[in-house]
């Protein structure tokens, strides 16, 4: 992916990480146009990258690139605001028009993950936060140390918590947590 980036002529590739955690640093540190993300990364997901590192780079485009992720993952990026989406079977040529278009201020979406987004069941998508804090759940956190780490009060966390145990008809958090995997809410491919 580098090599066709590179030798597009058009961009001109500032870094790459290899994990999600130093993609966050250096996206912090470089603020680059447009920041190209695996989903599936160790230390953090292509959509946990993406809500941390806005925080520190607003005006960075992101874009993910994904393998075979449930309709449901599909969802929570688009909902998150997502700049561009491809599969990893796209040829890298395509991929690099894509990221040229995210580059110009559009939004491009693989037409075939748009069309599994649009056949899941509304009630199953989740918003950008409601995703960071079923991560954090699944990572073991407790409301406090949620609230700590996202910036937010602790009982907005548990009314995040409650809308997603109503979303997804579960009254636990052990059930949350299997719902959410089986829905490919949570990737259990990756360190949790």
């Amino acid at each position: 992916m580098v090599q066709a980036l590179t030798s597009s002529g058009v961009m001109q590739v500032v870094g790459t990480a290899p994990n999600g955690i130093e993609a966050i640093a250096m996206i912090k540190q470089h603020q680059p146009d447009c920041a190209v993300l695996d989903y599936v990364m160790p230390g953090a997901t292509g959509l946990e990258v993406m809500l941390e590192a806005r925080r520190w780079s607003p005006k960075t485009r992101f874009v993910v690139i994904t393998g075979t992720p449930a309709a449901s993952t599909i969802r929570s990026l688009l909902s998150a605001g997502i700049n561009g989406l491809f599969v990893k079977t796209t040829a890298p040529q395509d991929i690099c028009d894509g990221i040229e278009q995210v580059l110009q201020g559009r939004d491009v979406i693989a037409q075939e993950l748009q069309a599994m987004a649009d056949h899941l069941d509304t009630d199953l998508s989740l918003t950008a936060r409601e995703q960071e804090v079923l991560i954090a759940i699944a990572r073991g956190q407790s409301n406090p140390k949620i609230s700590e780490l996202l910036g937010i009060s602790p009982k907005t966390v548990d009314s995040h918590r409650t809308s997603l145990m109503r979303k997804l008809g579960v009254n636990s958090t052990a059930a949350l947590l299997v719902r959410a995997m089986k829905n490919g809410l949570i990737d259990v491919s990756q360190d949790i």
